[in-house]
């Protein structure tokens, strides 16, 4: 099933479901942006199942895609010298907080839209009317599809604007915004914003929601985000159960390897992929200056080092060319990232951005073993010496226990994920600890950035603050005065 007919036909029931556009009232000093809340009111424009679903379409449409920006942020990648061509990413990349400001804007807003169309739908759902056993069902797979996606957004909220668990579950989350109304909320704290994150999806995975295709939540879907939740907020018992749960329920290892995991960059159904966000828009394409020059970025020689012979996440991640160096008739190899960017320079169109995979459930799997003071470092190892094996990649040595043992499945978590914005989640919960030394190689000198720095939190939007007097900001970001 094709995303572009739903998310086509939307754009005529859109026309009645958005009443209320954005209002921009422009004074002296600054500008007061409506909250995304405001923009939909009309509860007949959603009256049957094929409404809904084109509404809660738009939804998924909605949701910010910044796995280049995030992986720009973290180890990722180093420069090459065409980005002194282009300051803002130049800026970006050393954290410069101008850059910064602009993304989390851009993500605050697209997020918070997701989750208020998402609201909508919910709220709205209630002036359908199934005909059929069949619109009754789909009925509850869109509702529990909506607590989802609501779930996943809050989560990333979370994760970005927020300070991690450990260093306080009474400190201020985000803004819990769970009516379509508008109201002037204050952030809620972070184990209050878990608490609600968790009830959404408990309340989803209650559905048997197994949609045909990889780009709607599924129940599965749900699940993997509880393993993600519990494991963030140090509940390692209920991640490893929540875990188990899609490991059991798949063909186990067995969708990690070879013939399955080309399918994943080569926009093929693939057996791995839980999740996926469907784009007809150009993606990843602010990697490449120029088709003749280069990317601004190459793979950080860091971790290509890291690669095995034979592993076959090499060849995914990496793309060897030869490319014009600085000086005049000078060609110098590079190894660009492999993966969305490959497909660009090879001009193949990006349908399918993979975000939710069983690889990813075995990390946190693993990570949850070596975290639950139970002794089950040998169960973590277990996990990702299978997961290492259908990778064809070296196993890790069975004598690895404790804090190396954590490191060393957090290196190969780096190597799987490379280029998908997950590495800057890990530096940002390990920042202080395992991965303190994330920026200490002289791949990483432009990145003198401290574990205790303010920028590890992004601060909230002037958008937010400026109508919501409720709302703080994070320490060291400004905060304008009305």
């Amino acid at each position: 099933m094709n995303l572009n007919p739903i998310i086509n036909n939307f754009q005529r029931p859109i026309r009645k479901v958005q009443i209320c556009c954005i209002l921009i009232f422009s004074c002296a000093a600054c500008s007061l942006n409506i909250p995304y809340e405001n923009q939909y009111s009309d509860p007949d424009a959603i009256t049957t199942v094929t409404a809904a679903r084109e509404l809660l379409a738009s939804a998924y449409d909605a949701i910010p895609k910044p796995e280049f920006s995030l992986s720009v942020l973290s180890d990722d990648f180093q420069p090459t010298f065409l980005i002194n061509l282009n300051a803002d990413l130049n800026n970006l990349y050393k954290w410069h907080p101008k850059p910064m400001e602009d993304l989390s804007n851009s993500l605050w807003e697209k997020y918070y839209s997701a989750i208020a169309i998402a609201n909508t739908v919910l709220e709205r759902i209630h002036y359908v009317s199934p005909i059929s056993d069949s619109d009754k069902q789909e009925l509850q797979c869109i509702v529990s599809e909506a607590k989802t996606l609501k779930a996943y957004c809050y989560f990333n909220l979370l994760r970005l604007f927020a300070p991690t668990y450990p260093e306080g579950p009474e400190k201020d989350g985000i803004i819990l915004k769970e009516r379509f109304e508008l109201a002037f909320l204050k952030r809620s704290s972070i184990s209050e914003c878990v608490n609600a994150i968790r009830q959404l999806l408990t309340e989803a995975v209650t559905v048997d929601n197994r949609p045909s295709q990889v780009y709607w939540f599924s129940r599965q879907s749900a699940y993997y985000l509880l393993a993600a939740l519990e494991l963030y907020a140090e509940n390692y018992d209920k991640a490893e159960e929540y875990a188990l749960k899609i490991l059991s329920s798949t063909n186990a290892y067995n969708v990690l390897a070879s013939v399955h995991y080309k399918k994943l960059w080569e926009q093929e159904p693939c057996e791995e992929c839980i999740f996926s966000l469907h784009t007809t828009n150009s993606y990843y394409t602010d990697m490449n200056y120029e088709r003749k020059k280069g990317d601004y970025f190459t793979i950080n020689s860091t971790l290509t080092q890291l690669y095995a012979a034979n592993d076959i996440r090499y060849e995914a991640t990496v793309y060897p060319q030869e490319m014009p160096g600085e000086s005049i008739g000078e060609t110098l190899p590079v190894l660009y990232l492999g993966k969305y960017n490959k497909q660009n320079w090879n001009y193949k169109p990006i349908q399918y951005i993979n975000k939710l995979r069983v690889s990813g459930i075995c990390f946190i799997l693993a990570e949850a073993y070596c975290q639950d003071q139970k002794g089950h470092d040998a169960l973590a190892l277990e996990v990702i010496n299978n997961y290492l094996a259908q990778r064809e990649a070296p196993l890790l040595d069975t004598s690895l226990s404790g804090a190396p043992l954590l490191k060393a499945i957090l290196q190969e978590k780096w190597k799987e994920f490379a280029g998908e914005g997950e590495r800057y989640f890990d530096l940002k919960r390990y920042r202080k600890s395992l991965l303190s030394d994330w920026n200490l190689s002289a791949t990483m000198k432009n990145k003198p950035i401290k574990p205790d720095d303010y920028r590890w939190l992004f601060p909230i939007p002037k958008g937010e603050y400026l109508y919501n007097e409720n709302i703080s900001q994070n320490a060291g970001w400004t905060k304008i005065e009305k």
